[in-house]
């Protein structure tokens, strides 16, 4: 289907999508039915073409949609983000034939995609992957173990990452034959998304799903998908720091200490004002990093390292003072505020720990610095 950025915004914000969300994250588990909803609503085909099936969203316009759903439900936007990176790798690297053949199944989500990269010896570090893909007779044998993949545990196809003779390489893979798929253990953050341990023993796939050429894989269509996700994580983070400033906003303008309101007294204000100011800051940055991301500027990986890293931060100030303003009662099992904050700890770590990206922020601000150097002796 074919959906409007007010229509997409009306479905999540009205009717029992709040409450339905709610269960999930309480429930643990998005389930089956959560998805295909999501689906029907055209979610999952929003940065896919409109040739394809697909909603052709500008990526401005779908960090609107992830960082509404994210207030909501941070685990179901988790499947938004690794199925469009999926969606994103296939539309720039594959080859013509594999994007008629894949995109519009992925576009409708009558298959959902999960993006197998994170191993557990390596983490995301794409230079010591361990996982092969080994080219043999028309096939690609896959090899290797992927952890905590979202929504692992309902894809119908995964994105598998490794390295090949060619260099680091990767391929589509269809579930089924050849594969051990387990749910991890619970997390406190993003609970709900379907985490998944996934052995592939030898597990066969056509050579015709590689996306890219073997060794282009890995430094390429990887870091561009990254790239993605990690706007895409900024936009859920700035979303659950928003959630958080209504739900400490809502709660002092109500709540009566002695007699006196407690949005009357200079802390509270103080507490509230700093968590909206850095959340707002962090949306601008992310939506300056989409555009750029949209446009293929040469500076994208950048600005979107520093607008997960802001947001990210964002999230952490907003969800601690929110605590701080609702007290127990924010700090009760199931509360909506307990979950927020269980999410925002998660955005420290997911699409590069911020401490990786300050390295790659860091490290460009010096090449930057070189280069105009280097300019200045000519």
């Amino acid at each position: 289907m074919s959906a409007s950025v007010v229509d997409v915004l009306k479905w999540l914000r009205h009717g029992d999508f709040p409450d339905r969300a709610d269960h999930w994250e309480q429930a643990g588990a998005v389930d089956a039915q959560g998805v295909r909803e999501a689906a029907d609503a055209g979610l999952l085909g929003l940065t896919v073409p409109r040739r394809y099936g697909g909603d052709g969203w500008s990526l401005p316009e779908v960090v609107e949609v992830h960082r509404t759903m994210a207030g909501f439900s941070p685990s179901l936007q988790s499947l938004l983000v690794v199925h469009s990176m999926v969606c994103q790798a296939v539309l720039r690297w594959g080859r013509s034939d594999l994007r008629e053949l894949v995109l519009p199944e992925l576009a409708a989500g009558t298959k959902i995609a999960a993006f197998a990269l994170t191993e557990a010896e390596s983490g995301s570090d794409i230079r010591s992957l361990r996982t092969t893909l080994a080219e043999r007779d028309g096939e690609i044998l896959v090899t290797g173990r992927k952890r905590w993949i979202s929504f692992g545990e309902l894809a119908d196809v995964f994105l598998v990452f490794g390295m090949s003779d060619g260099g680091g390489s990767c391929a589509l893979v269809p579930a089924g034959a050849g594969q051990r798929v387990s749910p991890e253990p619970p997390t406190t953050g993003l609970r709900a998304s379907r985490l998944a341990d996934i052995e592939f023993d030898a597990t066969p796939t056509s050579a015709n799903l590689a996306v890219g050429r073997p060794g282009f894989g890995v430094p390429h269509v990887a870091t561009s998908c990254l790239t993605l996700g990690r706007v895409l994580v900024a936009a859920a983070a700035v979303g659950v720091a928003q959630a958080a400033v209504e739900l400490a906003t809502a709660h002092a303008a109500q709540r009566q200490v002695g007699g006196v309101a407690l949005g009357d007294r200079q802390l509270v204000r103080g507490l509230l004002a700093e968590a909206s100011i850095l959340a707002e800051a962090a949306w601008a940055m992310v939506r300056a990093a989409a555009e750029r991301v949209e446009e293929r500027d040469p500076e994208a990986a950048t600005a979107a390292g520093r607008a997960k890293v802001l947001a990210a931060r964002a999230v952490s100030v907003a969800t601690d003072h929110a605590s701080r303003v609702l007290g127990a009662a924010g700090l009760a099992e199931g509360h909506r505020l307990t979950r927020l904050s269980q999410a925002a700890r998660t955005y420290q770590v997911i699409e590069g720990p911020n401490e990786v990206l300050l390295d790659l922020v860091g490290a460009d601000l010096l090449r930057r610095e070189a280069a105009t150097r280097q300019g200045g002796d000519r």
